[in-house]
């Protein structure tokens, strides 16, 4: 989607009926095309930058509704542009009368536009802008508070903080170089390798914080796995507080995965109760089968349940598919074994819990989170949320790493100073000061249409 200079408009609140809905225009023409459809005692381009005012929405002097219109003046609006929003009634027929009306002189926004076109005009930068889309989409307290920091500039100011180093490091180099004819040197290698150890540390860092800021942003998956009739369903439900999962004494009964989607101490968890782990002749189960495959290799944690049998065949069989790390062994049914036996699942390694009782399920949810716990300091600092992110810190990684052997092996400033102008250029895709137009497309494409 290229950036184009035409009025757009678009309902920017949910579908349904409400007490109010909200139409937002943006660009040039946003005030006269209002003003062509709306009769009020002061006329919108008179009044002030975020103002609002009562009047009426007329369709060929038939009245539509009475609404609040409230006016932005470029620049100082969401887009940059001039915007009008109208505040109408929550009548979807209302509302979809008044965007028919506007869409005679405007054209209707595409998904993320009224966003992008903040970001193409320097109201935000590339990580503000994902953040909009994150704050729209958080289910949880401690996902939004990510997508908060994220858009008030966390991941922006550090960024900028390295791009600074950056600059001024291949600042130097390229001085140095265009003047090696005259055989003046005023770069310290050494000093400049023990800089960039540093800064190649702090990017380390930041790499590290990208796996906790996905989950944060796309919620800890769990599985939940064991031979059937283990009670996977019983803990499931016990986790959700409900009786989602079907729960009968019968081997087999879930025969499709079932996801749910909860919230621990505001983190937000994607529960999965899957099939059981057997063999069988049922067409149908065995689909169910090789889905949970699929969804537990793609987890985060496997809770793998047993009832007092150990199934070392079927933790065999799960080992091969997941790191021995991300396995939680679950002991359910505790409340039918013996403290003799009980002990010895512990020694081992188990969680004893009891879906029935509600035993053991406090230690089993915090187990969970005891890898994923982030701070609101490392929060306000700035992580990383997402695989683009992400792949460009790595990217930026790897050339200050050929940077500094360049320079322990005396192959040039050429060399170093192209390094460190790659690592620059991978961190500039991540605030989107250089980007692709399909990236962009990427990222918007998941907005809303009214944002």
């Amino acid at each position: 989607m290229k950036y184009s200079d035409d009025t757009i408009s678009a309902i920017s609140t949910p579908a349904g009926i409400g007490g109010i809905s909200v139409i937002r225009i943006s660009g040039k023409k946003a005030q006269e095309v209002v003003q062509s459809i709306f009769k009020s005692k002061t006329n919108i381009s008179e009044t002030e930058s975020h103002k609002a005012i009562f009047g009426r929405i007329y369709d060929n002097g038939k009245l539509v509704d009475e609404v609040i219109v409230t006016s932005y003046h470029a620049p100082h609006s969401y887009t940059g542009e001039d915007v009008v929003e109208i505040s109408c009634h929550g009548n979807p027929y209302i509302t979809n009368h008044i965007l028919e009306l506007l869409l005679n002189k405007t054209r209707l926004a595409e998904r993320g536009e009224f966003t992008q076109r903040a970001f193409l005009n320097n109201k935000l930068d590339l990580t503000q802008a994902e953040a909009v889309g994150d704050m729209l989409n958080a289910k949880t307290r401690i996902s939004h508070l990510s997508a908060l920091e994220q858009y008030e500039g966390s991941l922006h100011n550090k960024i900028v903080e390295y791009l600074d180093e950056l600059t001024n490091y291949r600042s130097l180099l390229e001085l140095e170089i265009d003047f090696l004819e005259q055989g003046l040197e005023n770069t310290n290698k050494q000093e400049l390798i023990v800089n960039l150890r540093k800064l190649l540390n702090n990017l380390k860092k930041l790499a590290k914080t990208g796996k906790e800021g996905r989950i944060l942003r796309e919620g800890l998956k769990v599985s939940l796995v064991g031979a059937p009739n283990v009670g996977k369903s019983s803990i499931f439900n016990s986790f959700l507080e409900t009786g989602r999962a079907i729960v009968t004494p019968h081997p087999g009964t879930t025969r499709d995965y079932i996801e749910e989607v909860i919230s621990l101490e505001g983190y937000m968890i994607r529960l999965f109760d899957t099939a059981g782990l057997r063999r069988t002749n049922d067409q149908i189960e065995k689909i169910g089968i090789q889905q949970s495959y699929d969804i537990i290799k793609k987890s985060h944690k496997i809770l793998f349940i047993i009832d007092g049998n150990e199934n070392e065949e079927e933790f065999q069989r799960l080992s091969k598919l997941v790191d021995s790390e991300r396995i939680i062994p679950v002991l359910n049914k505790s409340d039918l074994l013996t403290e003799t036996q009980l002990s010895k699942f512990l020694k081992k390694g188990y969680i004893n819990c009891s879906a029935v009782e509600k035993d053991g399920l406090e230690d089993l949810k915090k187990t969970l989170l005891k890898d994923i716990k982030v701070s609101e300091e490392e929060l306000h600092s700035g992580i990383l949320t997402n695989i683009r992110q992400i792949t460009a810190v790595n990217r930026c990684i790897d050339s200050i790493t050929k940077a500094i052997t360049s320079l322990n092996q005396k192959l040039g400033l050429e060399f170093t100073a192209f390094d460190l102008k790659e690592a620059s250029s991978a961190l500039e895709e991540i605030i989107g000061k250089i980007t692709s137009e399909d990236i962009l497309h990427q990222i918007f494409d998941n907005f809303c249409i009214g944002k």
